[in-house]
């Protein structure tokens, strides 16, 4: 079987979806391929773009704030990749801030109409709350995640709701742990309860997931006892906020959610979890519903095979899946494979390596990093504070976003990478692992079509 594409995506995560829904959208006919599930299946839901500066310990106030930091002190970050433009500009973090915040915008203007509806901008950093009652800077949150403005809500009480037989959710370590941090910080609320639910949806009330739950919840009889429950509660307790795990749908959601406020009166939300998470599998969901609906052929359960470059341009692609292999002719090629979850880099004894091209791949101090063994990139302490240089290795890329050679040469003309493939960027200590994802492939996706299409880069 034979398939012939103006763009080819490889990776279907963020990074890929961004830029295959990109692409797509610039008159490009895309084609994108994924072996499995992806990184961003795997995540709580939330969009960091910047939460931290690289070694802070400070939370940043805003996204913006964090990457005019940045890119004014890494220029190979790729947030400051992305504010390059041209050799003649002299205003990286503005055309940076300026390519991020769009690339916010779009997203959020394109899951509006899906469950994974977002809340939130790159000009203030949103407070989640945690399963475990802990707080966590975040640009953007799914609409059911949202708790609304607590902190200037004097008179409020915080009522932590927990369904027996779901270990994600202790309602009492979780509220002791958020009354702490308020009485630390001296914001309120400063009411805050627990309790559980008895709900045993399946007639049985133990060893239940939120996923189960919450396609329970998107049948409407369901609902209904449900609300009883919630309600019977949060009236117990006069609560006026309402924090559940993440069970209130995979589909109905949103409507789900205001009726539990409908009903209570009460600002019900849910807390952000432990990946995978249900607010993950929307986000991800919501992206392969935008890419098909725009146009978009979407390849699940295909791997691309490892090949070679010649004559700095990639015009085939094999791509197998159990059943079959499918050869692609393409005119240009996003790389959005990921890092080690999505087995974009492979590190061996010997060193890291790129798993599709064999591209050059670096360490987080930009030195080639084929021959230098992983564990001299870790610290002694698992969860350090200053992370480990493993997670910043990856492709080196020109201002397009083009995987460069020994030489500072881009490897082939019609190859883009984005996401967590790139180096010079820690995503677990800086907070911005989907919010680079989003932007680079955002980015990735523009320019590959420009170039399919006939209109360079």
């Amino acid at each position: 079987m034979d398939l012939d594409t103006d763009v080819l995506v490889i990776g279907g995560g963020m990074a890929g979806l961004a830029a295959g829904i990109r692409s797509q959208e610039r008159g490009a006919n895309t084609t994108l391929i994924r072996k499995g599930q992806s990184a961003t299946s795997y995540s709580s839901g939330a969009i960091d773009v910047s939460g931290y500066l690289p070694g802070g310990s400070q939370q940043l106030l805003s996204a913006r704030e964090g990457i005019e930091a940045i890119t004014s002190l890494y220029p190979l970050h790729p947030y400051s990749i992305l504010g390059f433009g041209s050799a003649d500009n002299d205003d990286v973090p503005g055309l940076a801030i300026e390519r991020v915040g769009q690339a916010v915008e779009w997203l959020t203007k394109h899951l509006k109409s899906t469950p994974a509806q977002l809340y939130g901008g790159i000009d203030s950093n949103l407070e989640g709350i945690t399963l475990v009652g802990t707080k966590k800077p975040t640009a953007l949150l799914q609409q059911t995640i949202w708790p609304g403005e607590f902190a200037v809500d004097d008179e409020g009480v915080m009522l932590f709701l927990g369904i027996k037989g779901v270990s994600d959710l202790n309602p009492k370590i979780a509220s002791k742990t958020f009354l702490d941090n308020q009485a630390r910080t001296g914001e309120p609320p400063h009411k805050v309860g627990n309790a559980s639910l008895d709900i045993a949806p399946f007639g049985h009330g133990y060893n239940l997931s939120t996923t189960n739950i919450a396609r329970w919840l998107d049948r409407e009889e369901n609902l209904v006892t449900f609300i009883e429950q919630v309600k019977k509660k949060a009236e117990q307790f006069g609560a006026t906020y309402v924090a559940l795990p993440p069970i209130l749908g995979l589909e109905e959601n949103l409507k789900n959610q205001k009726a539990l406020q409908e009903a209570t009166g009460a600002s019900v939300f849910e807390l952000l979890a432990f990946p995978p998470s249900v607010p993950s599998f929307r986000l991800q969901r919501g992206l392969e519903r935008v890419f098909i609906e725009k146009g978009g052929h979407l390849l699940i359960g295909h791997e691309a095979e490892p090949c070679g470059i010649e004559s700095s341009k990639i015009t085939e692609v094999l791509a197998r899946s159990p059943r079959r292999k499918v050869e692609i002719t393409t005119r240009s090629v996003v790389l959005a494979s990921g890092k080690y979850i999505g087995g974009g880099l492979a590190a061996t004894v010997e060193g890291l390596r790129e798993t599709v091209f064999g591209l050059m791949t670096v360490t987080d101090e930009f030195r080639e990093s084929g021959k230098t063994r992983p564990q001299r990139l870790t610290n002694v302490v698992s969860l350090s504070p200053e992370s480990h240089s493993l997670f910043g290795c990856g492709l080196s890329v020109d201002q397009f976003l083009r995987p460069v050679n020994p030489d500072g040469d881009a490897t082939a003309e019609n190859l883009f990478a984005a996401g967590s493939i790139l180096a010079g960027y820690s995503y677990a200590m800086e907070k911005c692992g989907l919010g680079v994802a989003l932007a680079t492939g955002h980015y990735a996706g523009e320019t590959a079509a420009a170039n399919a299409t006939g209109g360079g880069v």
